[in-house]
């Protein structure tokens, strides 16, 4: 009842005031529901994502490739990984970065660097993420076998 007024008298006052037509009212309606189709397109997209968690094929491996300075060092699968296991990286100048697989994801837990950014990264289980320590040059990406980089609905 008082929504059927104020409807009467919002849409009175638009007759009186000329501010806008219905034409103007129509296009002002349309823009605001396309302006929620990329949070359903980006949702969407989402859940394509390739989960290491959630994979069931056992014929694409997930990888864990760590490299320094752009030259691998080690790998780890992470698909078939159990457990926890702890790997400590060192280069020639005292830097070091202790990397831990625990279960089917991987994460930076110390490291000797200034700015400590590598650590709180966190934990990382998903194709086309990474972990990167700038000063010590050091780059965590998970891979996948079949070469395929899936990285928010895009596959490179």
């Amino acid at each position: 009842m008082i929504g059927d007024v104020c409807l009467k008298k919002w849409v009175k006052g638009l007759k009186e005031n000329d501010m806008f037509a219905w034409g103007d009212l129509v296009v002002i309606g349309l823009l605001v529901i396309l302006s929620f189709l990329p949070l359903f397109v980006f949702a969407q997209q989402q859940q394509a994502k390739v989960d290491v968690t959630s994979s069931s094929s056992k014929e694409v491996k997930i990888m864990a490739v760590v490299s320094h300075d752009g030259e691998t060092i080690k790998e780890f699968n992470l698909t078939d990984h159990e457990g926890t296991t702890t790997w400590t990286y060192r280069d020639d100048d005292g830097h070091y970065n202790k990397i831990e697989v625990k279960g089917k994801k991987i994460h930076i837990v110390e490291a000797n660097c200034a700015d400590q950014v590598c650590v709180r990264q966190g934990y990382r289980s998903k194709v086309g993420q990474s972990i990167v320590c700038l000063p010590h040059k050091l780059l965590i990406e998970i891979k996948s076998s079949d070469g395929k980089n899936v990285d928010g609905g895009l596959v490179n």
